[in-house]
């Protein structure tokens, strides 16, 4: 005898998720990306800059990299992922269900989102977006990067390294 497995629609609000380490994990994550980036930036302000003092250079150019990249584009990236709960599993947010789920059934439950609950928004409030954002910036380039390789890698094997 085979039992049917259901899956129960269950009503939930979603609350916007707070680490609670602050942001330290998130831009340890992304730091790969943020540093290279923060390395490519300085380079070129460097570069282009009348200012005889490369130390200066780097400092003025890491100030602005943290307000004009950082900042908007970590922020941007949170916003654009957690607009989209369904696409991306909720990312970005902590689910409370509206109706009690037992423990037996927490794996054949799909929380459907009611209403979404933004936390009040502060300059730390707005740092960690921008953190979780970069970590989102930091998977999207991660697997681009791999679906670029394949097309290399088939370009290199024509070629005949590999042989």
């Amino acid at each position: 005898m085979t039992s049917k497995v259901t899956i129960r629609d269950v009503p939930a609000d979603l609350v916007e998720a707070t680490p609670g380490s602050g942001a330290i994990g998130q831009w340890l994550l992304a730091s790969p990306l943020l540093i290279f980036l923060a390395w490519v930036w300085v380079d070129l302000f460097s570069h282009y800059s009348p200012l005889p003092w490369y130390w200066l250079d780097a400092l003025l150019a890491l100030v602005l990299f943290a307000f004009v990249i950082v900042l908007p584009l970590g922020v941007l990236a949170h916003a654009l992922v957690t607009a989209v709960p369904g696409l991306f599993q909720k990312a970005g947010w902590d689910v409370h269900p509206l109706e009690p789920v037992a423990e037996r059934e927490q794996y054949l439950v799909r929380y459907v989102a009611r209403e979404r609950h933004r936390a009040p928004t502060s300059w730390p409030r707005l740092w960690l977006r921008a953190a979780q954002g970069w970590v989102y910036w930091e998977i999207f380039v991660i697997l681009a990067g791999a679906l670029l390789a394949i097309p290399l890698f088939f370009s290199a094997m024509d070629f005949g390294f590999g042989r």
